[in-house]
C-alpha cells in the first residue's frame, strides 16, 4: 500500500470519527497495518494528521479552484449545492474541519488557519470581480458554513434545499 493509499483510507477514518476518538492503533487495524509500519511512515499521530490534512486541503483546494472557474451567473446555485455536498460526498475531512474548527492542537490548528486563509483568498478574489467586498464574501460563507451544519434541519422544518439556494442567490446578487 502506498502512502497515498494509506492516506486516503485514514482520512475516510476521520471522516467517520474524530482525531481524539481514533489511536495509532486504530488507525493500523482499520488499514491492516502493523503498528511499527504505520510509524515508519508516520513518526506521531499528529504529524499523521498533518499529512492527512495537507492531502485533505489539496484536494478542497482544487475542488474550490475548479468551481470558482466554472462559476457564472447562470450556474450559481448548482455550484453552490455541489459547494455544500462536497465534504460528504468526498469525505473530504478539511472542509469538514474547516467549517467545524479544530481546537484540541495547536500545531494543527495554526495550520489549519493558514490553509484557511488561502481557501478565503481563492474564493473573495472570485467574488470580489462580482462587486464582493471582504465582509461580504466573510457573510456568505458564513451562512453558507451555518447551511451546510444544519442539514438535518431542512426535512423537520419541510424547507426544499433548492429554494434556500435560491434565496441565497436573490439576498447575494
Amino acid at each position: 500500500m502506498t502512502k497515498k493509499e494509506i492516506i486516503k483510507k485514514i482520512e475516510e477514518l476521520f471522516y467517520e470519527k474524530s482525531f481524539k476518538e481514533v489511536s495509532m492503533q486504530d488507525i493500523a487495524n482499520a488499514i491492516n497495518m502493523k503498528k511499527a509500519s504505520l510509524y515508519y511512515h508516520f513518526p506521531s499521530k499528529e504529524e499523521l494528521i498533518l499529512e492527512v490534512l495537507e492531502s485533505s486541503f489539496l484536494k478542497y483546494e482544487e475542488f474550490i479552484n475548479d468551481l470558482i472557474i466554472r462559476w457564472n451567473n447562470e450556474n450559481f446555485t448548482e455550484l453552490l449545492e455541489e459547494f455544500l455536498n462536497f465534504s460528504n460526498k468526498e469525505k473530504n475531512i478539511f472542509s469538514v474541519i474547516n467549517q467545524n474548527w479544530y481546537k484540541e492542537n495547536d500545531d494543527i490548528l495554526t495550520n489549519l488557519k493558514q490553509k484557511q486563509k488561502v481557501i478565503f483568498k481563492s474564493i473573495h478574489d472570485a467574488m470580489e470581480k462580482k462587486g464582493f467586498s471582504k465582509e461580504k464574501t466573510f457573510l456568505f460563507l458564513t451562512l453558507i458554513n451555518n447551511i451546510w451544519k444544519k442539514d438535518d434541519v431542512y426535512d423537520f422544518c419541510e424547507l426544499d434545499k433548492k429554494n434556500i439556494l435560491k434565496e441565497i442567490e436573490n439576498v447575494f446578487f
